[in-house]
C-alpha cells in the first residue's frame, strides 16, 4: 500500500501539470476561467468585462498577443526599446547563451547578473565572480533556461518565448541613502500610451553570490503613488496586513519616466512599464502584460476606475484559436 502511495505522489503533480497543459492548449476559454476563478476567488466575466484584472484576462484570450512574446522576452525585448530610440537607458549586456556550458566566465566582469530571459523569479545577482561556484552556477541556469512557462498559470504569451540565458550590467545605486537594501523597482501601470499609477518595490528578496553567498534579503516591499507623488497606500487590497512602509522620495527624473512610459507603452492598451533610477540615471527594466500574474492587489473599486481605461474595441484580435 506505502508503495502505491508513494508512486501515486511522484507521478501526480507531473500528469496534473500534463493534463493542465493539454487543457490550457486545446480550450483555453475554459482553462483561463478555471485559472480566474482559482487565483481571484470570482468568475470571470468575458461577455461585458469591466474592471482592470477582468479586460487583462480577455486580452489574453481574445487579442494578438504575438507582440507580447516578443517584448516580455527579457532579450529580445532590448531591440524593442532600442527602435523607440530609447537605447540609452539600456543596461550594458554582457552576453546571451542557450546552455551554460557554452558561457565563458573568465570573460566577464567581477560583477553582473545572471538570468533567464522568460518568466520571473530568475535571477541571480554576482556581487563577487571569484566566490561563484561555477558548476552549481551552471546547473541552476540550465534548469531555469529549460522551464517553459506561462502555461499553468494562463501567461500564454511566456510559453512560446525562445528560452535563453543572459548576463547583464550589475546596476548599483549609490544616490539612494541607504533608504532600500535593493534597487528601487517603479512599476509603472500604463492604458493606450499614458501612465496612470506607480507601484515601487523596494527590499526585494535577491538571490546573490559574494560576501554573503547565496543570502536572501527581506520580503519584498512596496507603496503606490500616483503621477504627482501623492501616496496612495489606499488602492491596496488587505491594508491592514500590510507592513509598515518608508515614504520613498520622489525621484529625481520622474517627468522623464514619464516620457518613457508614454514612448513604450503607445501600442498597447495595457501595459506594466518597469523601470530604475541608478545614479540619478534611468534604466530599463521589463514590460509585463500580466502584471502579479493575472492575481488582484488593488482594491475592487480601483480595479473598476482601471478598467475604464482599457479600450477593448480598439484591440487587435487573435486570429489563431489554440494558444
Amino acid at each position: 500500500m506505502n508503495i502505491i502511495k508513494q508512486i501515486l505522489v511522484k507521478w501526480s503533480l507531473p500528469l496534473s501539470k500534463f493534463v493542465r497543459s493539454g487543457w490550457a492548449m486545446l480550450f483555453p476559454i475554459w482553462y483561463g476561467s478555471y485559472v480566474y476563478m482559482k487565483v481571484n476567488y470570482k468568475k470571470v466575466n468575458l461577455k461585458d468585462p469591466k474592471e482592470y484584472s477582468e479586460k487583462v484576462h480577455w486580452l489574453k484570450i481574445y487579442s494578438d498577443t504575438t507582440q507580447w512574446t516578443r517584448l516580455a522576452d527579457k532579450y529580445k525585448v532590448r531591440e524593442y526599446v532600442t527602435q523607440c530610440g530609447l537605447e540609452h537607458i539600456l543596461g550594458r549586456l554582457h552576453g546571451v547563451w542557450e546552455r551554460a556550458e557554452d558561457i565563458d566566465f573568465s570573460k566577464l566582469p567581477d560583477k553582473f547578473v545572471l538570468k533567464t530571459n522568460q518568466g520571473y523569479g530568475r535571477n541571480l545577482l554576482v556581487m563577487d565572480k571569484s566566490q561563484l561556484d561555477i558548476d552549481h552556477t551552471r546547473r541552476l541556469l540550465n534548469k531555469w533556461v529549460k522551464e517553459r512557462v506561462g502555461l499553468l498559470s494562463f501567461e500564454p504569451h511566456y510559453w512560446n518565448i525562445e528560452r535563453r540565458i543572459i548576463a547583464e550590467e550589475f546596476l548599483e545605486d549609490h544616490s539612494d541613502g541607504g533608504i532600500s537594501s535593493s534597487l528601487i523597482d517603479y512599476k509603472f501601470f500604463c492604458f493606450h500610451g499614458e501612465p496612470e499609477i506607480v507601484v515601487i518595490m523596494y527590499d526585494r528578496q535577491n538571490k546573490t553570490v559574494g560576501p554573503e553567498v547565496e543570502k536572501k534579503g527581506p520580503k519584498v516591499k512596496d507603496m503606490a503613488f500616483d503621477l504627482d507623488w501623492t501616496p496612495r497606500q489606499d488602492i491596496f487590497r488587505n491594508m491592514d496586513q500590510r507592513e509598515d512602509f518608508v515614504l520613498i522620495p520622489k525621484p529625481k527624473h520622474l517627468d522623464d519616466m514619464i516620457k518613457v512610459c508614454r514612448i513604450l507603452s503607445k501600442s498597447f492598451p495595457q501595459v506594466r512599464v518597469d523601470l530604475y533610477e541608478v545614479n540619478h540615471k534611468i534604466y530599463f527594466g521589463e514590460l509585463t502584460f500580466t502584471s502579479g500574474g493575472g492575481g488582484e492587489i488593488f482594491t475592487p473599486e480601483y480595479y473598476l476606475d482601471l478598467g475604464n481605461k482599457i479600450d477593448l474595441s480598439r484591440v487587435k484580435r487573435r486570429i489563431k484559436r489554440l494558444i
